[in-house]
């Protein structure tokens, strides 16, 4: 996988005004973020004081498909998901690649880089995806002065850990078959009332820790299932639910 230089593939703004404290110049998504959903998501758990005192300092990121956000070797950053779908992966000196969870909107990144130290994961977004970067020294700061942001904070650490040992338990004792219809609805988001999962047969290899030959046969066993069909760049979900079946072992 090539390395996309973040000063050319990322756009940049800030979120809010200088000096005023809150946000003022929010991107779309981000109000309901912070008040009335999605359900569970981290800012809506944070006392709204400091929602807005983060987003005060924050800066929006415009990835596109393929961009990578942080890797190992870099400061920690907290990224918090406006639109779109990132991954959390771990790679190994021969280039391969598995994948460890996906974030959605309303989910946050780097929690536990900003608060344990650094790990050996990067963060790469998997469609064209909107982002805001919180000021990781004022996260620290509220984690060290406020219990609630603290328990706010070790509650979505557990929830990332859960989710994490899910991810392992599912490399480990599934199937090639069950793994890619896994990652396919984890992927697929709503398209002219489709659920599509706009990615390549090598980067689904690299979701599932597999190689694109043996994903490329669990594929067409699927469209041969009437599952879902597939293009260069796009794999369309036929039918939900059987899909979700398969990736359970049940069908």
């Amino acid at each position: 996988m090539a390395r996309l230089e973040c000063s050319r593939s990322i756009d940049r703004r800030p979120c809010g005004a200088s000096g005023g404290g809150t946000a003022t110049n929010r991107p779309s998504g981000l109000e309901a973020l912070i008040s009335e959903g999605p359900a569970g998501s981290f800012l809506a758990r944070l006392p709204q004081r400091a929602a807005e005192a983060l987003l005060g300092e924050a800066v929006r990121l415009d990835l596109p498909p393929g961009a990578v956000i942080y890797r190992d070797d870099e400061a920690p950053r907290v990224i918090v998901v406006i639109a779109g779908v990132l991954r959390l992966f771990m790679g190994d000196p021969d280039g391969r690649q598995v994948t460890v969870l996906y974030a959605h909107p309303g989910d946050v990144l780097g929690l536990a880089l900003t608060l344990g130290g650094p790990a050996p994961i990067s963060i790469q977004a998997v469609s064209t995806t909107s982002v805001v970067a919180l000021r990781v020294d004022s996260l620290r700061a509220m984690v060290a002065a406020d219990p609630v942001v603290a328990r706010t904070c070790a509650e979505e650490l557990s929830r990332e850990l859960y989710r994490a040992f899910d991810e392992v338990a599912a490399n480990a004792f599934r199937t090639v078959h069950q793994r890619v219809a896994r990652h396919l609805l984890d992927l697929a988001t709503p398209d002219e009332e489709r659920l599509v999962a706009r990615v390549s047969q090598q980067e689904v290899a690299d979701a599932v820790g597999s190689v694109r030959e043996v994903v490329a046969r669990a594929l067409h066993d699927l469209r041969e299932m009437g599952l879902i069909e597939t293009s260069r760049d796009k794999i369309i979900v036929l039918d939900p639910l059987r899909l979700s079946e398969e990736a359970s072992g049940r069908l």
